[in-house]
């Protein structure tokens, strides 16, 4: 028996009681939101009879969703392997999956990342004369992502739209020649997951329909950060029945770049009828005194739903300014008070640097070094983004899916086996003329004409070992495939042999991914019965990210950028670099939309403090090779009485950093970074830095034709020409 009441308070209860209505809720930072929907989902199927299968909870990472249904299993004291949780992404998969034969891809569609798309890409502009220049890679890949976002494929695009546009004309060529890459590979990009999950709900009634009745109740966990596909995915399904709990926090809504949409959570109640909204305040992570700045910072803002956190965790220690005369002595104090803390016991892993860009993690970890003191960057390069890692995944996905070339291309002579880029390039062009996959070419390397017997001897040696595993794939556990592969690849003894530090630390990786395959395939033994074959593996492991990988058992400070800091908590701490044009970024300070998520941003680093919040900043910065004068943050006004300021410059440890005896004001710069600017060619652009102070001097220009110049100042207007 379950005591909801003992359990929860009472607003919490009314989400977990309240089954009838489409329900909203706002969940101010710590408020307890997972457990909510954590007891919600055991009062519907302990108290309502609710079958597990019937629920869908969509969680914002998958190491949440393993949480939540860990901790629901234990709360019900029942497997719960029926339950539908996961990622939109995780969820969508299964669903595409499923039902592919309503789609234009098999069930083993292979699954791009951004280095998968720019190797795509840049064979269309090698085939179609395309100009990186004029067309950057980076920002095809974000326009082709932006479009996805609002549920448009090339088709979708009107001709209206680009026929005075000789970029958006290019770009929509690129698109189409891009997706149809993608069909011909049987692939989808991270995107068209969702893409086509939405198209497929909208466009047919029969599946619409299905997931309808099959998904009774849905809830869904940080829904300030859905985007239009995703919001369309989740309208579409609740529409009939409107048995929706959505649970998010506008004031933490901080990914707009990455497509969300704050008109999700802000008009939720216009989407649905009758919809009955509660407000989780109190706050069971932080204390008073740290809940009153992230208060008063957050109330600036115009654009959310009015919401005061509250907390029983006693007054607490005043949040903490510091200014510093430079980054070198912020970064050098932030480091000797954390060596002061770890003498006195605190635990490293308690501890975080926050950050608003990843390049002011450098002098962070150069300060921490010289203390000898642990640190783990997270957000750095993902695990499964190594070299050797990518390699080995490059053989279970070309063994998972036959018409994957991307992935072939590039295990075809990994490790060496003598097949070189002459015999590569003639495979390639037999199965672009015959309109066949790479790998049909490999298993008829006779047929093409050009290759030598040499070559042909060597390519079927490769297609031997390559069909003996997927056969093997059909029948053998995953665990045992991959410790086969590697094996017979002999990829570990090969790096091992090597006095390259780096190759060593490959060795390793390659152990530790093999530990994974083996962890997977315990947990998935215990909820299926039955070993996982590859085909249950590469869903999972296609959306693992960096944040899944955090470990909590490594003792060192946590170093990380605001934005992946969200949905962690910390015992202390320090968010650095609160200055104009660093936070908010100087790139993000032209309307009042992007100021209020800049400040969304800053609020999010405050209360992740539990008990201690260091805020701090530099008077001045070292850009390029002067020393540039900052001024503090405009989140930081009107804060004086929730802050404490003790002294307005902290004392600078020694430092072996040498200072620029050049130092200019940005006042004095004619032009400033972040401004507009126009040239008679290159049309309109964005001043990246400057050096000097007139009109002569030599600025750095990023143009929106996609180049980047240094250019004297001179030959630029500061008006539209």
């Amino acid at each position: 028996m379950i005591d909801y009441s003992h359990s929860l308070n009472d607003r919490q209860l009314e989400v977990v009681k309240d089954i009838d209505h489409p329900i909203l809720v706002l969940a101010g930072a710590g408020s307890g939101k997972t457990r909510c929907i954590i007891y919600r989902a055991a009062y519907l199927i302990r108290e309502q009879a609710v079958q597990p299968w019937k629920l869908l909870i969509v969680t914002f990472t998958n190491k949440a969703a393993r949480e939540l249904q860990d901790r629901l299993e234990a709360l019900l004291n029942i497997p719960m392997r029926s339950l539908w949780v996961g990622t939109f992404h995780s969820i969508c998969l299964r669903i595409l999956r499923y039902e592919s034969a309503h789609l234009p891809f098999n069930a083993n569609f292979s699954i791009y990342a951004e280095d998968e798309q720019k190797s795509v890409l840049k064979k269309i502009y090698k085939e179609h004369g395309y100009d990186v220049q004029k067309f950057p890679i980076n920002k095809v890949l974000g326009r082709i992502g932006r479009y996805k976002n609002r549920l448009m494929l090339p088709e979708d695009i009107s001709a209206e739209e680009t026929r005075h546009n000789p970029f958006l004309s290019g770009f929509l060529q690129i698109y189409l020649y891009y997706q149809q890459a993608l069909l011909m590979n049987q692939a989808m990009d991270f995107d068209d997951i969702l893409l086509f999950t939405a198209k497929l709900m909208q466009s047919n009634d029969a599946i619409r329909s299905k997931y309808q009745d099959i998904f009774q109740y849905i809830m869904i966990d940080e829904y300030q950060d859905t985007n239009k596909a995703q919001f369309e995915i989740i309208h579409q399904i609740a529409q009939k029945h409107q048995r929706v709990c959505v649970v998010g926090d506008d004031d933490q809504a901080i990914y707009s770049f990455r497509g969300a949409s704050l008109r999700n959570i802000l008009e939720f109640e216009r989407d649905y009828g009758e919809v009955r909204a509660i407000r989780l305040e109190q706050n069971y992570r932080s204390t008073t005194a740290i809940l009153e700045l992230a208060n008063r910072v957050i109330k600036q803002n115009k654009q959310r739903h009015p919401k005061e956190l509250f907390s029983n965790l006693g007054i607490g220690i005043k949040p903490v300014l510091h200014v510093y005369p430079d980054a070198n002595a912020e970064a050098e104090n932030i480091a000797l008070n954390i060596s002061r803390q770890a003498k006195l016991g605190k635990k490293l892993r308690q501890i975080a640097i926050l950050y608003r860009t990843n390049a002011q993690s450098r002098l962070f970890e150069n300060a921490l070094m010289q203390r000898k003191i642990p640190y783990s960057i997270v957000g750095s390069l993902n695990f499964y983004q190594r070299k050797e890692i990518k390699d080995l995944l490059a053989y279970l996905n070309s063994l998972g899916n036959a018409s994957d070339n991307e992935n072939l291309l590039r295990i075809i002579n990994e490790p060496p086996r003598g097949i070189g880029h002459t015999t590569v390039n003639r495979l390639l062009s037999f199965a672009m003329k015959t309109r066949i996959s790479l790998f049909s070419v490999v298993q008829n390397a006779a047929a093409v004409q050009e290759l030598n017997a040499a070559a042909i001897k060597r390519v079927g040696q490769f297609c031997a070992i390559m069909e003996e595993w997927r056969q093997m794939a059909q029948t053998f556990p995953v665990a045992e495939l991959v410790k086969d592969i590697v094996e017979q690849l002999g990829l570990v003894s090969l790096y091992r042999k090597s006095s390259d530090p780096k190759d060593i630390a490959r060795a390793e990786n390659l152990i530790e991914f093999v530990a994974s395959v083996n962890e997977f395939t315990e947990r998935f033994l215990a909820e299926n019965e039955r070993a996982p074959l590859l085909e249950d593996f590469l869903p999972y492991i296609a959306l693992q990210t960096d944040l899944d990988k955090v470990s909590e058992e490594i003792d060192s400070v946590r170093l990380m950028t605001l934005h992946n800091a969200k949905g962690l908590e910390f015992e202390t701490v320090y968010i650095a670099g609160l200055e104009n044009e660093l936070l908010p970024h100087r790139m993000s300070m032209d309307t009042t939309e992007e100021i209020e998520e800049e400040r969304r941003l800053f609020y999010v680093g405050i209360t992740r403090a539990k008990r201690e919040l260091i805020l701090s900043l530099a008077e001045s910065r070292r850009l390029y090779d002067t020393f540039s004068f900052s001024s503090p943050s405009m989140f930081l006004e009107n804060l004086d009485d929730v802050l404490d300021t003790p002294g307005h410059i902290a004392a600078k440890p020694q430092s072996s950093y040498r200072k620029s005896k050049t130092i200019i004001r940005e006042s004095m710069k004619h032009f400033k970074i972040g401004q507009r600017v126009w040239h008679k060619e290159y049309r309109d652009g964005i001043v990246l830095s400057v050096n000097g102070v007139g009109t002569d001097a030599v600025v750095t220009v990023s143009f929106k034709n996609g180049k980047l110049i240094k250019i004297i100042g001179s030959f630029l207007q500061t008006e539209p020409i």
